[in-house]
This record gives structure tokens, sequence and C-alpha cells, in this order.
């Protein structure tokens, strides 16, 4: 099955009942928001989904109150590849016929104990206590396989995770490619532990063991038994190193190779300090690049989810590069979906396909909220996907707008270098980013993206003329009517955009230079030094204090430090805005 959404309920850091993870239409979600406040319980929370023996610990509740229990229901999209183990098993009464999805509920309700769980019945239209082919096993089994990388991993996690990953590519090579062998060894298994439980000596365990406990529980009784709907693992028969040492080698082993070469430096090291540096937690980062890059065309309709943390500790700017390719090579696979909690706008590449964002926040009463967002904003239509990778051209670190909880949204340059300049010297403790839009017709666009994830916006740009001029006279087009400035157009475009957002519950004030910045201001650049130098050194002529400029003005009404004065409406411009000729 596939992961369809995620939906969690007061799991440790996580407070309230809006935070989902969805995967429509895409593969690959990375969450973001600041530090401490949860973002790491999204991958728990599916971890302590999918165990079949989880208990809980009071720590696991949120804020250690077991009056609020914990509440993680999932809802997968049986496949193709689900047929034969849902006709086996029975499990096909908990789909829905139409769309194939399946639901299930784990509920913790109190300390030291495992889950209730529930499987949704279609047919009642309710949750039902139990379901889903009863043993926890039968669920674990078919749902996603975890691939679960920390932030920090150690070198004995790391290698324990490559063994497990050699030996699963190993026995699948082995049922492949050698089915009457594998098949042969699995029935001389089999008919061993047959001969065993015949013989009696699991009973014989069972008896001893019940001695005592029926001592204690009189009404109960421990049964051992061999378990059920699952495979002998033949890789258990060959050591760590066989499936890299067998044979010659392919570009796939040399890959595989490099990733356990890394990891034996680090456990072969006799330095003491060795694993704790800066070097060697790059090394245990390039394997974990190495043997991902293993997945990226792997089709064995086995379904896998990848849960990463900050995966970007550590790495290379160069490496980090290639590591995101190699994370949306792995989602772009039908078996693979990826989850990374991350820091890093570099990780992030909007233009890709089934791309989204999670915007993990927490409000001022202590609810987290997510807000996630993916191919219906970002490539909606061409011209939006178009539009997007220009601005990744334009501005590789525009991503980093998504990290900020208040921006500063502006046209150009000039805006852009004067505002960073008076933030740093007077307001360096501040939040505010500054986004370079880099045209003010990219301002709507940005105000409907940055609405989806509620991060407040302030919006500076010029009002600009209603008409073209060429020294000093106003344009004339042929049939006589004066010739139109689509700048000014843009005015209502950009109030239009910031109504539809306010109306959607974002945060959006707009902040206007009248005709532009270099007229409000009497400032015009030296064509010798060019804009960006000029607008700096414009920049260290400013007082904050002087509210008369209105650069600064607008500064200090966003820090607060004055009141909010006009919202400069479409009715303000018209009527305030003087045409200079």
């Amino acid at each position: 099955m596939k992961l369809i959404s995620l939906r969690i309920n007061d799991f440790r850091s996580i407070n309230g009942s809006e935070n989902i993870i969805e995967f429509k239409d895409n593969n690959i979600v990375f969450i973001f928001g600041k530090n401490n406040i949860g973002k790491s319980s999204v991958l728990h929370a599916y971890k302590y989904f999918a165990s079949p023996t989880q208990k809980s610990i009071i720590t696991d509740f949120n804020d250690q109150n077991v009056d609020k229990p914990i509440v993680i229901e999932a809802t997968f999209l049986k496949e193709g590849s689900d047929v034969e183990n849902f006709e086996s098993k029975g499990l096909n009464k908990w789909v829905d016929i139409e769309t194939g999805i399946v639901k299930v509920k784990k509920v913790w309700s109190k300390v030291d104990s495992l889950a209730n769980k529930f499987t949704y019945n279609f047919e009642d239209d309710d949750f039902v206590d139990g379901g889903f082919g009863g043993l926890e096993t039968i669920l674990t089994n078919a749902i996603p396989n975890i691939i679960y990388i920390e932030a920090m991993p150690s070198i004995s996690s790391l290698t324990s995770w490559l063994e497990k990953e050699i030996k699963n590519k190993l026995l699948k090579t082995l049922k492949e490619n050698h089915q009457q062998e594998y098949g042969n060894a699995l029935k001389a298994i089999k008919l061993l532990q047959d001969k065993v439980e015949k013989e009696g000596h699991l009973e014989e365990i069972g008896a001893k063991a019940n001695r005592y406990f029926s001592e204690t529980f009189p009404d109960l009784q421990m049964n051992i038994r061999s378990t059920p709907y699952k495979d002998a693992d033949l890789s258990k028969a060959f050591e760590k190193d066989f499936s890299v040492t067998i044979g010659d080698k392919v570009e796939e082993e040399d890959r595989l190779a490099d990733a356990v070469e890394a990891s034996e430096e680090l456990i072969s090291s006799k330095s003491p300090d060795r694993e704790f540096n800066l070097h060697g937690h790059g090394l245990i980062r390039q394997a974990i690049i190495n043997i991902l890059s293993l997945f990226k065309d792997t089709r064995d309709g086995e379904k896998h989810i990848i849960l990463f943390e900050e995966p970007e500790l550590y790495l290379h700017p160069s490496n980090k590069r290639k590591f995101r390719d190699t994370l949306y090579q792995i989602a772009e696979q039908d078996d693979y979906q990826v989850i990374c909690v991350s820091h890093d706008p570099q990780l992030i590449d909007m233009s890709r396909k089934h791309t989204s964002l999670a915007r993990f926040v927490k409000k001022d009463n202590g609810e987290t909220i997510i807000y996630q967002a993916g191919d219906n904003v970002f490539s909606k239509d061409k011209e939006t996907k178009d539009r997007i990778l220009m601005l990744n051209r334009f501005n590789p670190h525009i991503c980093e707008t998504f990290f900020s909880d208040n921006v500063i949204l502006v046209e150009g340059d000039t805006e852009a270098i004067v505002l960073r300049e008076l933030i740093i010297k007077y307001y360096p403790y501040s939040d505010l980013f500054v986004l370079n839009t880099g045209t003010k017709n990219n301002i709507p666009f940005f105000i409907e993206v940055l609405s989806f994830f509620k991060i407040n916006q302030h919006i500076i740009h010029d009002s600009d003329e209603r008409y073209l001029y060429t020294d000093g006279e106003v344009r004339i087009n042929k049939d006589d009517s004066l010739r139109a400035n689509s700048a000014w157009t843009l005015n209502s475009n950009i109030w239009s955009a910031m109504e539809v957002a306010k109306s959607k519950g974002a945060f959006v004030k707009r902040y206007v230079s009248m005709r532009n910045f270099e007229d409000s201001h009497g400032y015009s650049h030296d064509a010798n030094k060019g804009k960006p130098l000029s607008a700096y050194e414009f920049a260290q002529t400013l007082d904050i204090a002087d509210n008369s400029k209105s650069i600064v003005n607008f500064l200090n009404q966003i820090m607060g430090v004055i009141d909010y004065e006009n919202d400069f409406s479409q009715d303000f411009l018209e009527k305030n805005v003087v045409e200079p000729f």
C-alpha cells in the first residue's frame, strides 16, 4: 500500500488536530519550521504507528498529559502489488471499492500500553475496533517499509542499516535469479520447523513457561508458536560483506562498495574522537547518499517510505545539491515516498514535479498546525511552472522565504539592499526576511504562494504612473489615446491578490512609494557605481528616527514602532498619485 495521508493528534510536541501530512500527486514532502517545536515528531509518529508492539511512555503524551490520548490515523491506497496479499488474508472488506482507500487509526490512552487499533468500515461509514486482519503484524507487513535516517546516526546504526539493506537486495536477487534453489531452501527450512513443532519442543517450552505464569494469572495462558505470514530470512546465512565481494563489480556494486568502505573506515579508526569530528560525520552522510542512490532505479513492487531527519547536516554545498538530486530521483519512483525534516532551503527545488512543502507552525496558544502546498500551487499551469523555473534561476536562495515567519516583498535591488542594511543596522535581532521578487509583476504570485503557508507578508512597491512618458511628454497611441503604463495596472493585480489572501486568513499589508522609490526619496543612483553600490551608500545616510523618509517609515510600521497608517488601497492610489507632467 501507499501512504496517502497521516493525521497526528497530541503526540509529543504535536498539539491539536490540524497536523496532517498528505501525499497528493507528490512523492516527496519537505517539512520546515522553527527549531524545537516538533517537526521531527512527525517522522517519529509514523514509526510509532507502524510498530506492532509500540508501547507509550509518559513523554509520548503532549505536555505529558495522559488525559489527551495519542491518536495517529493513516490513510493508504491499495495498489496492484497488494492484490494477492489482500485476497489471501481476507483484507478486501476494509477497502473502499470506488477509491481503493484503507483507513487505520491507532489510539494510545494510557502509559505503558499498546495502542487500540481501529479500521474504517466503509459500509458502516465509521471506525470499528480491530479490523484489518486482526494481527498487528498483518498491518505492519502491508504498509510501506520504513527507512529511517536520524539527524545524528551513530556509526554502528549506519552499518547495521547498510547490512540490512545489502541483505534485502541479496535476498531479492536469490528469489528472482535462483528460484528453484531458493524454493528448495525454504522447503527444507519449513520441513525442519514442522519437525520441531511436531516433536513438541515448543509445547514443552510453553508448558514450563506457563508453570509460573499461571500462578500469577490463573485465567490466562501463554502460547508460543511460530509467527505466521513471515518468510524465513535466508540472508542470515550469509556474511555481512558477501554481497559486495563476490563476483565482478557492476556500477551499482561500485556505489555499494563505496558506502561500505566509508563506514568501515570509520569503524576501523583507532582515534577515540574520530567518529565525532566533522570529517567522520561527513563520511557517514556520504555513505548514506551512496546507499540511497542504489534505490533510485528500484522497481520491485515493494513500497518504501524514507524518513530523513535534517539530511543537510555536515554536507558540503556541492554534496547537498547531489543529495537533493538523489532524493528527487528516488521520489520519482512509484515504490518510494520521502518525508524530510530540514532547515536548509538548498534542498528544496519548487520546479521539480511531485514536490510538496509543509510548514510546521506553533501558534500562540501552544497548538501546532501544518500548512502544506504542492503541485496545486507550484505547477498548477504552464505559466506558474515557467515562473518557478525562472525565479529559481534568478535567485537560487528564494526558498529561504519559506523558513521565515515575516517576509517583506520588494520589486527590485534598490529597495532590497536599503531594507537589508537598515534591518542589520537597527533591528539586528529581527526575523524579517527581505525577498527581492525581481519585478513588480512577480509580487501577486508570491502573495498566493506564501499565503498557503500563512507567512506574514509586507508588500513594498512603487505606484508608478498611469501613463508612459518620453522627454516629459506622455506617449500617444495611434488612436490618439494616452498610452497606459502596464506597471500601474499591476497595482490593482497586487491589491486583488492581497484581498484573496486575506479572505483565506493570511496576513498581508501594503506600503507604496508614490510614483517610485527614487522620486519619493529624492534619490538617483550613480551610473558609474551602479544601482547596488549606490543603494548601499544611500542606506548609510538614513536615520531610523526620520519617518519622513518613506522607506524608514514603512520599516518602522512593520516593526511596530509606529502605527500602521495607510492600507494604500486602490482608491487611495487613484486619488493621491499625481502624474509628473
